[in-house]
């Protein structure tokens, strides 16, 4: 983990701060649990280039034929007995912030997500 990040500084409610980041690593705890190579990688950090605050968690996961677009969805839920309002909550969180993006990306070995914060 890599911590780079004032969170006193932090552009957002940290309520919605900790929800999100929950959720982010609630979903990449139990994806990864699944995987014979258990990583997470999470860094927090600065990007006065761009104004912004970055909080980027990876880890590796099972389902590679995952539909981006579909987990956002409320209800979707690759998991038995779950919900499926995680990820569609912090959709709702960051459409109500206009300084908030959400990049969700994979790879061969990992699932990434990225929050971005930017200066109101």
């Amino acid at each position: 983990m890599t911590f780079l990040l004032d969170l006193n500084t932090l552009n957002m409610k940290i309520y919605e701060f900790a929800r999100i980041l929950g959720i982010l690593l609630d979903n990449a705890i139990e994806a990864s649990n699944e995987c014979d190579e258990k990583i997470i990688n999470i860094t927090f950090r600065n990007d006065t280039k761009n104004n912004r605050q970055l909080i980027a968690i990876e880890n590796t996961y099972q389902n590679k034929n995952i539909d981006m677009d579909q987990i956002f969805e409320k209800g979707f839920s690759g998991k038995k007995n779950h919900t499926g309002l995680g990820l569609w909550e912090i959709r709702k969180i960051i459409k109500k912030n206009n300084n908030l993006n959400l990049f969700t990306s994979k790879t061969d070995k990992f699932f990434s997500q990225q929050l971005e914060i930017y200066e109101k």
